[in-house]
């Protein structure tokens, strides 16, 4: 664990959201909570800043979080996509200490290969449970969780295939592409929302509920996200105490 006489950890979020939307003040303050002490959060909006190979320098670890109203294989997105891609090829060749979430996880496959759908059929809205392989059950990282776990999510576009330079580590019933890692490298990505608790995911979804109007006649706003099922939020934490420092 991070102490005082420790260095403080630079954490970069890539965020995806228009200035003005208000869900980017509210990830960046999820964030700050799930990072915990000893870390200084920089935060670089694609809209207003461009990305540059230089982030990579300067931050021992890069989060790319979620978009709210964006998908990577719309065309519309296409040249904000490639400025992203362009970052992402060189995380990969450094092995800067990465996570990807929700958007962030399905750039990532979609970058290495992998098909990138929408599909109701497999979209995911509230509170799910998800089950960890053999792999994830093994991996230093994710097996500090228990074989089964509760996660908070939303989406309505899933990864349709796993490339082969990623790993799989978990599954559950809806998706089977929950949890990806980078083969040998400190770089992991998740579909599901490790930065928000069920009171934050939910003022997330209130926000959002129009992209996820498919979705809504499920349950109403106040049942979809369970409050106190938070084991996930100690991802970002985790993460950071691995793998940051020794970027």
């Amino acid at each position: 664990m991070t102490t005082q006489t420790e260095p403080p950890i630079d954490l970069l979020l890539v965020q995806v959201r228009q200035p003005n939307d208000p869900m980017a003040s509210h990830e960046r303050e999820c964030v700050v909570r799930r990072a915990g002490p000893g870390v200084r959060l920089t935060t670089r909006n694609i809209f207003t800043d461009p990305p540059r190979p230089s982030w990579t320098e300067d931050f021992h670890a890069i989060i790319i979080g979620g978009s709210g109203d964006y998908s990577v294989h719309d065309p519309r997105s296409a040249t904000w996509v490639n400025q992203l891609r362009g970052l992402l090829e060189t995380i990969l060749t450094r092995s800067t200490p990465t996570l990807g979430i929700c958007f962030g996880h399905q750039l990532l496959a979609y970058h290495l290969g992998a098909p990138v759908n929408t599909d109701v059929n497999h979209a995911e809205l509230g509170t799910t449970t998800i089950t960890l392989n053999a792999e994830g059950r093994s991996d230093p990282l994710i097996s500090e969780f228990g074989p089964t776990f509760d996660v908070h999510t939303g989406h309505s576009d899933h990864v349709g295939e796993v490339p082969d330079s990623l790993q799989l580590l978990a599954s559950n019933d809806a998706l089977p592409t929950q949890i990806f890692r980078v083969k040998g490298a400190p770089i992991y990505t998740t579909q599901f929302h490790p930065d928000l608790s069920g009171a934050e995911a939910t003022d997330r979804y209130v926000a959002y509920h129009r992209s996820l109007r498919p979705l809504e006649d499920e349950a109403p706003p106040s049942s979809l996200f369970r409050v106190g099922r938070d084991e996930s939020t100690h991802l970002i934490r985790r993460f950071l105490e691995r793998y940051a420092l020794q970027n």
